[in-house]
């Protein structure tokens, strides 16, 4: 199988040749293949023809990544957000237009071979922490203006698909994280204000493109699986271990329904042992490989400071149990 064919068979709940595997954000490409990717306010000093070498030595770099790893999804590099107040995210492109000009740079270059994936969806999630003093006045003093942005947020991650589909996306997603290790963040009734509706009309709107939808969250997502898989979206990615979510027997409730991506704790791949790397690796994969409906990954972004042989060693257990 190519890894595109791969993934979408794990999607679509049918035994790949192989456990399918990808990462949801992957930041070290400089430690992992000796090349860095040109990003951010670096990228935004250059020339338009030095714009135009970098994006695709991005790309080149990118593919080098997901053919060492064994990746079958490969990802755009998306816009400019913060982790924390005044601090940019390690991996983000200034300009939509150049943004646009990556993915078909990915396209041009893997064709057919890898699944592209982008994440331009946007709904009402955990605010940055100092905004949430004011989302949480506004959701009880104000709760119209909140509709009133959610449903920006969806028209707005509509009109971005679209054209993210055009230049060669297989697939999109949102990482609207809405819940802390001990549960959501709003509370179940409140996200059936606030959230599930915009996400569901977000899913169908995925639907008729005739592509698939991914949707990343950290934490206990326990109280809100019906709900979340209800929604129809195509694949839940994290499945966050430290917030007590157990991918194997969870995979028992939502087979056939929503296909599940995860869950290599990512302090476990900066931490160490290798050891115990491959032995929950192993304990997850051997756990939840037959059938479909896995992906194999870490739980949130492979981040820098996780060391490349401990990467490697997550990799090898993939290509050994799975």
């Amino acid at each position: 199988m190519k890894p595109k064919q791969r993934f979408i068979s794990a999607l679509n709940f049918e035994q790949p040749d192989k456990v399918s595997m990808m990462e949801l954000e992957f930041q070290i490409h400089e430690e992992y293949v000796g090349e860095a990717l040109t990003v951010g306010h670096e990228f935004a000093a250059l020339t338009r023809n030095e714009k135009d070498y970098a994006l695709a030595k991005n790309a080149e770099i990118i593919i080098k990544t997901a053919k060492k790893a064994g990746h079958d999804v490969i990802r755009e590099i998306g816009g400019y957000w913060e982790v924390a107040p005044g601090v940019p995210a390690m991996l983000w492109l200034p300009e939509m237009e150049d943004r646009l000009k990556q993915v078909r740079l990915l396209k041009k270059l893997a064709g057919d071979e890898f699944f592209i994936l982008c994440l331009p969806a946007w709904f009402i999630a955990i605010p940055e922490g100092d905004k949430i003093d004011d989302f949480i006045t506004q959701l009880y003093d104000d709760p119209a203006s909140l509709h009133t942005l959610a449903e920006q947020y969806l028209q707005h991650s509509i009109e971005t698909q679209k054209q993210y589909i055009e230049a060669g996306a297989d697939g999109v997603g949102t990482a609207a994280d809405i819940a802390f290790k001990t549960g959501t963040f709003l509370s179940p009734t409140q996200l059936d204000e606030f959230f599930f509706p915009y996400f569901y009309r977000w899913v169908e709107s995925v639907k008729k493109e005739g592509i698939y939808s991914i949707w990343h969250t950290d934490g206990n997502l326990n109280a809100i699986m019906d709900t979340i898989i209800e929604s129809g979206v195509s694949a839940l990615q994290c499945i966050d271990p430290l917030a007590d979510m157990d991918i194997i027997s969870l995979k028992q409730k939502t087979y056939g329904k929503m296909a599940l991506i995860g869950n290599i704790d990512c302090t476990l791949l900066q931490l160490g042992p290798i050891e115990k790397i491959q032995e929950e690796s192993k304990r997850i994969i051997e756990g939840s490989k037959t059938g479909g409906g896995f992906v194999f990954s870490g739980c949130n972004s492979i981040f820098k400071g996780i060391p490349a042989n401990h990467y490697q060693a997550m990799v090898d257990a993939r290509n050994m149990y799975g």
